[in-house]
């Protein structure tokens, strides 16, 4: 179980990365992945510097923390993820944007998945 946590966990931080060297090498493209308009003037630059530097931090910290199996790096990626949600959430009731379940449901899972391989990892540690 912990070897399939690890991967889905791994896979999940390769998958920020590639969004987050979209976003500074296509941020156009990165923008249509993500259903959001790219921005113009310092928004556009605050937009992909921030949205990069976000996704590759996560990448970092889920694909390190899962192929070294440092539990801690799982745990800081995955709430960095699960704070995405709540953040969309009032965006949509007290900010007039949209609705985003889907994409609210994918950070959901890629927390429960961080928060399972965190579980895992220290599980396996304490009993070696």
């Amino acid at each position: 179980m912990l070897t399939l946590l690890r991967t889905l966990t791994g896979i999940a931080g390769l998958g920020a990365l590639t969004i987050g060297a979209i976003w500074w090498l296509q941020p156009e493209t990165a923008a249509g992945l993500l259903g959001a308009s790219l921005l113009d003037g310092t928004g556009r630059s605050a937009q992909i510097g921030d949205s990069g530097a976000f996704f590759i931090g996560v990448g970092v910290l889920l694909l390190w923390g899962a192929v070294k199996q440092r539990a801690i790096f799982v745990l800081i990626g995955g709430c960095l993820v699960g704070l995405v949600a709540p953040g969309r959430i009032l965006s949509a009731t007290l900010h007039n944007g949209a609705v985003t379940t889907p994409e609210v449901v994918v950070e959901c899972v890629i927390f429960a998945l961080a928060l399972m391989t965190w579980f895992a990892i220290n599980r396996h540690r304490h009993q070696v």
